[in-house]
């Protein structure tokens, strides 16, 4: 304790100095927190995801015939095949973008896993304009159960030559990892039925379930090989393949790992700086305090307290801000923006305070050993 006044004198001496300091240091930290919470999605995402469901898609873009899905599960290797249909459109304002996946009934076998009861997935079988939401997209759109949402849709026209969807919420259910802005499913056969007759009969992609998940990605090849001749040919991948690489071949985790390195890396050039140009201007000070008995541990101690007490504070702060700034981001960027939500799980704080320890103990590494060098005559006749 008989430190702490020395230490806030030390940091105080120059007051903007010390401000814009911890600013910087909140600020790295905040980038921190949301890389390392990002990179703790990405791991849920990975650990949660199937490595028997397959996406089957459009290699070109046209929409998928209905048909196509028959012949798709009587493959060998494939279990179950469900088609989903993609309503885009706006809600109020062109700018508040919509996504409503419309599936049929037998999704449900292909998304056991999903955060929707036996009742919940009947209830949008049997209700043709009704909608489940995730507790997210709930929130962004302050909906309810039993709620009317209005999608206007003009890249979608229905056969009354109208473009505006009148859904209804049958029900709110948790959110998914993957699925960081929330989601929507409605029920495919009214999207179908409510189109024009030449759009019937034709889903955006299909979603299969292979028997065995560590022949997936055989299975995916055979499904692309039965229609490589067709008119409408297909592409697959496996939703651990995807959610491994984000469909990109990007290795997703080692990029933020690496952004969160180099946040890093500048907190430690600054505050090396920082403390560095503070012990060169308190050389004298430090030489009186081992003349009136204090010794190399204590006046070591010190400049290593004066280089944490930034960083751990900054620490702290900057992963509160990205906590805050991740419970806000559902709400800030459009649905679809395509990144999860960072999660800010103990462990993230917990790397943050253990990074913040390592740089304080770095950046005051040759202040420290400048100090344990010095000549006290010479320091304190200040040459």
């Amino acid at each position: 304790m008989k430190f702490l006044p020395l230490i806030w004198s030390a940091i105080m001496r120059k007051p903007a100095r010390a401000v814009l300091t911890l600013l910087s240091v909140v600020m790295a930290f905040t980038l921190f927190g949301l890389t390392i919470g990002l990179n703790a999605t990405f791991n849920a995402i990975e650990q949660t995801s199937r490595a028997d469901r397959i996406f089957v898609n459009p290699r070109f873009g046209e929409p998928l015939p209905i048909a196509m899905g028959r012949q798709v599960v009587a493959i060998p290797g494939v279990a179950q095949v469900g088609a989903i249909g993609a309503l885009f459109g706006y809600h109020q304002e062109k700018k508040n973008n919509v996504f409503v996946m419309m599936v049929d009934d037998n999704l449900r076998k292909v998304r056991p896993d999903w955060p929707l009861s036996a009742a919940q997935w009947d209830m949008i079988a049997h209700n043709r304009t009704g909608i489940v939401i995730s507790r997210i997209t709930a929130t962004r759109w302050h909906l309810n159960t039993g709620s009317d949402f209005v999608l206007a849709a003009p890249s979608i026209p229905k056969a009354d030559g109208t473009s505006s969807w009148n859904l209804h919420v049958l029900a709110v259910v948790d959110d998914l990892p993957a699925w960081g802005n929330g989601f929507m499913m409605g029920n495919f056969d009214y999207f179908d039925k409510a189109r024009p007759v030449a759009d019937q009969g034709k889903a955006d992609w299909f979603e299969a379930l292979a028997n065995d998940p560590d022949q997936a990605a055989e299975v995916g090849k055979r499904i692309v090989a039965r229609f490589a001749n067709s008119a409408t040919p297909l592409q697959t991948i496996t939703e651990k393949a995807a959610y491994q690489s984000s469909g990109s071949g990007l290795d997703l985790m080692a990029v933020t790992r690496g952004v969160a390195v180099i946040g890093l890396c500048m907190i430690l050039f600054l505050s090396a700086n920082v403390i560095a140009q503070s012990v060169r201007e308190r050389f004298a000070e430090f030489a009186t305090l081992k003349t009136i008995g204090f010794s190399d541990p204590a006046v070591l101690a010190l400049v290593v307290l004066e280089a944490a007490v930034p960083c751990v504070l900054g620490a702290l702060l900057g992963v509160g801000v990205a906590a805050a700034f991740a419970k806000l981001m559902p709400r800030l960027f459009p649905p679809g923006f395509g990144i999860p939500v960072p999660t800010m799980t103990p462990m993230v704080f917990a790397w943050a305070l253990l990074s913040a320890i390592i740089v304080a103990l770095g950046s005051s590494a040759l202040p420290v050993l400048r100090l344990k060098r010095m000549d006290i005559a010479t320091a304190l006749a200040r040459r």
